[in-house]
């Protein structure tokens, strides 16, 4: 029987762990296969990789990229080749980035795609190659799949947040998004009752779950779909508290979002990306700033929280542009607003834009979640909108939206060199800022 390890590296926990591998680990377990997963992002418990190399003792091993971590990979898969066992690689940076991969002799496998119908007969068979040879992987029938294990997860007792996807794929065309890249555009739901019988299975088998995110790429698409998982739930009597990611505004209704409050969902967080309406037509969404102001009232008037996250630095914005979409914004009236600068991924329509009229760098693709409130260096630009520029209207924009993370971060400094000074003074007199900044003076007391 070989035993399989897969990897899932990370800059920072976050307590969730990574579905696609419990996939896999579902479809190699009945087939009678012993696998072990070391998610770093799901927990800070998953032992060292030299220490699970030298315990179990993989006889193939696989490693899940995303393209912002795939340089702090590099330590791990050197480690991986060092014991001479074939290395897998997959991930949404596999299926972008694939040629660079092809070039790194110390891989010997790149996955592109869903991997679950290969997945077995790839690990039996696989060797140690001279160069990676790329696998297409087919789409697999997601119905037809088994509930992800996640048993073989390193602390996967302590699993809090359960990610329950209940779909895969998009059929949207956005411009900066890559989704469709690893997962295609294909959307395919799973029967409603198979996401129910899974929480239950959960119930039992994770009994310190206490949320639920929904996970999907797109779970508002078919919404009676939506609504008929929802009132299972319901019907279920789970006591979970739920989230919902990836919600469309145009894809939703005041029974909708009732369903999903009384499912215990709090709020829902829509997908902005620009509020400037010649940057947001390119961005290729398939709805309008109109729909989503119609979807922002719509949550609020139901009570629940609304969240919005937006992209500075798409194919033709600006720094003032980047203040019209800081104006409707606050137009929207949201509960907390996430800034982005946007990274172009390899085979995304942004990408051959900032080819054609500006300048991308593959070599250094940042962490694109706001980290802090610190700045960094974007990596693509063009001559309207420098890369200086998109720093500064990254912290306008979080100046402007009041967000607190700034309390944390070396804000000053960088206030004065973007000359951003009634910027600050109107983020620092914020009555949220300003509790934020007493409960930070407050805990430091407490330390001393």
């Amino acid at each position: 029987m070989r035993k399989i390890l897969f990897i899932n590296p990370a800059l920072e926990v976050c307590g969730v762990p990574h579905s696609g591998l419990a996939s896999l680990a579902a479809i190699l377990k009945q087939d009678w296969y012993e696998v072990k997963v070391a998610d770093y992002h799901f927990s800070s418990k998953t032992p060292a990789l030299e220490k699970i190399l030298e315990d179990f003792k993989p006889d193939v091993a696989g490693i899940s990229l995303f393209s912002c971590i795939a340089g702090k990979a590099d330590k791990m898969i050197g480690m991986i080749k060092d014991k001479k066992i074939p290395l897998l690689c997959g991930g949404p940076h596999a299926a972008s980035y694939s040629e660079e991969l092809s070039k790194d002799a110390r891989f010997d496998y790149i996955v592109i795609g869903e991997a679950e119908s290969i997945i077995s007969d790839l690990v039996e068979n696989a060797v140690v190659n001279t160069v990676p040879r790329m696998i297409h992987a087919p789409l697999p029938d997601v119905a037809a799949l088994p509930f992800p294990d996640y048993s073989s997860f390193y602390d996967h007792e302590n699993i809090l947040l359960y990610p329950l996807i209940t779909s895969r794929g998009c059929p949207f065309n956005c411009s900066f998004c890559c989704v469709k890249l690893s997962n295609s555009k294909a959307w395919r739901p799973r029967p409603p009752v198979a996401c129910i019988e899974e929480l239950k299975e959960v119930s039992v088998r994770q009994p310190l779950v206490r949320e639920v995110m929904i996970w999907d790429d797109n779970f508002s698409l078919d919404i009676r779909r939506a609504k008929e998982i929802l009132r299972l739930y319901i019907a279920e009597g789970f006591k979970y508290k739920m989230h919902s990611a990836n919600v469309r505004a145009d894809k939703i209704d005041r029974e909708f979002l009732l369903l999903l409050k009384d499912a215990g969902c709090e709020g829902v967080q829509f997908g902005v990306e620009h509020g400037d309406p010649e940057v947001f037509g390119h961005v290729r969404k398939g709805e309008t700033l109109a729909d989503i102001e119609r979807g922002a009232g719509l949550v609020r008037s139901c009570g629940m929280k609304l969240g919005c996250s937006f992209i500075i630095g798409l194919p033709y914005d600006t720094l003032k542009k980047t203040r019209t979409s800081v104006r409707f914004a606050e137009k929207l009236g949201p509960d907390h607003v996430h800034w982005n600068i946007l990274v172009p991924y390899k085979g995304t329509e942004v990408y051959e834009y900032f080819k054609k009229n500006g300048c991308v760098d593959d070599g250094r693709i940042p962490f694109t979640l706001q980290r802090n409130g610190l700045l960094f260096e974007p990596n693509a630009a063009t001559p309207e909108f420098t890369a200086e520029e998109r720093k500064k209207a990254y912290l306008t924009a979080l100046l402007l939206s009041h967000d607190a993370a700034l309390v944390q971060a070396d804000t000053f400094e960088n206030v004065r060199k973007y000359g951003l000074g009634m910027e600050f003074a109107r983020w620092l007199l914020s009555p949220k800022i300003l509790r934020e900044l007493l409960r930070a003076i407050m805990r430091r007391m407490a330390g001393r």
